[in-house]
């Protein structure tokens, strides 16, 4: 074999190699434990703007979640968060939203999982459901797996990245930044998954 060969032969295997090793490093395994859906409550919820403030006693959150192992840089969680008993400008109303909880990182292994929550929701009259606002966005989320008898946690920090939309929004004002209060969730029985992420 000529010099030149042999040189060709080792980049190649080198090349291979750090390829290997690289995708290695990038892959994430999520294992993850529990009943695949869960219910949490919440206490007090405030979603102001210029225009207003929405005002709401209490809040529910229910979804779902893949078990077993999961191999992906990502981890997801869908589900409806429901606030009802809210007053904006002294109406009823309610605010339903659908969400994806995009989990990336995990800085205290099983005890903290944290992420980005997209969120896509609907504000709407008590009396007759009629749609007054489309309220779009996200927030950072931190999910705690505690030790029993301590009940676990989806903390949805502080955020004023939500955009408002729609004709009849004009209470909170349409086309607008809307600021979120920081939301804590409390999990029920039987609580919250159980998440190792290993890289």
């Amino acid at each position: 074999m000529s010099r030149i060969s042999r040189l060709v032969v080792l980049v190649t295997s080198v090349a291979a190699l750090v390829g290997a090793m690289a995708g290695t490093a990038s892959a994430v395994t999520w294992d993850v434990t529990g009943p695949g859906v869960f219910h949490a409550t919440a206490g007090a919820v405030t979603l102001s703007s210029t225009g207003g403030n929405f005002v709401c006693p209490s809040s529910t959150a229910t979804g779902t979640y893949p078990t077993g192992s999961i191999v992906s840089p990502v981890y997801n969680v869908t589900g409806t968060l429901t606030v009802s008993g809210c007053l904006l400008a002294g109406q009823s109303t309610e605010l339903t939203c659908g969400y994806n909880l995009t989990a990336t990182t995990q800085p205290i292994v099983t005890a903290v999982t944290t992420g980005t929550l997209d969120l896509t929701c609907g504000v709407t009259l008590s009396s007759n459901g009629l749609k007054l606002c489309h309220i779009e966005g996200s927030t950072h989320a931190i999910y705690r797996k505690n030790v029993s008898p301590t009940l676990d946690t989806l903390t949805l920090t502080t955020t004023s990245t939500l955009r408002t939309t729609g004709s009849n929004c004009l209470l909170l004002g349409s086309n607008d930044l809307a600021h979120l209060s920081e939301t804590t969730y409390t999990f029920t029985s039987p609580g919250g998954p159980h998440i190792v992420r290993t890289a």
